[in-house]
């Protein structure tokens, strides 16, 4: 999947585009509504597990999927901290931005941990992302911690409309002049917006 410069452009501009339904639409609602019909697609599954990662109030172009083994075979470490009175687990597993601009979407391994607090005062648990995914830690075949969970996540995807990204078209610098807004890619700093920026950003 390779988009023409004015395709970027309208994705830049926080506009949907693609021929499938509800992309075609560029109703915001009916995509985000089909999205997460899709992660409660992955989490019926009897081998992987999903959670969902936000971005606070700043809007992403992307919902940020974590996808790791049901079995517990994910963990790689885990621990009680009794001065926060919390489980802490470390777990391996699967990134996956799911475009909400396009259906696409990007993958590659990571790893988070998960917090489990049960305490009289409070019962809660969450997910915290060590970073965000850059072009070149993009993946398209499976790797050896989760052969089996991939070909599934790659087959509901496929079924559900998406097209999974390579690398070396993400990594591409665009040919044309554009201020993108996101935290993900600072020319400031002498960082270059690529194609990769012009679907997958985060505005902060």
């Amino acid at each position: 999947m390779k988009y023409t410069n004015e395709q970027l452009q309208t994705m830049i501009a926080r506009e949907p585009i693609g021929d499938i339904y509800p992309y075609n639409t560029k109703d915001e609602d009916l995509i985000e509504e089909y999205i997460q019909n899709l992660y409660y697609t992955f989490n019926r599954s009897k081998i992987i597990k999903c959670e969902t990662d936000h971005h606070g109030s700043g809007y992403a172009s992307y919902v940020d999927f974590f996808c790791y083994k049901r079995d517990g075979g994910s963990v790689l470490e885990e621990k009680y901290i009794e001065e926060y009175s919390c489980t802490e687990i470390h777990l391996e597993g699967l990134a996956i931005y799911i475009s909400r601009l396009a259906p696409v979407v990007i993958i590659a391994k990571d790893a988070r941990y998960k917090t489990i607090i049960d305490t009289e005062k409070e019962k809660n648990e969450y997910f915290s992302a060590k970073c965000y995914i850059c072009p070149d830690e993009v993946i398209t075949k499976s790797p050896d911690f989760m052969v089996e969970e991939f070909l599934e996540i790659i087959t509901k995807l496929d079924s559900a409309g998406y097209s999974i990204l390579e690398k070396e078209y993400l990594s591409k610098p665009l040919s044309f002049e554009t201020k993108i807004s996101t935290i993900l890619t600072i020319p400031e700093l002498n960082e270059i917006y690529k194609v990769f920026d012009s679907i997958f950003y985060w505005e902060d």
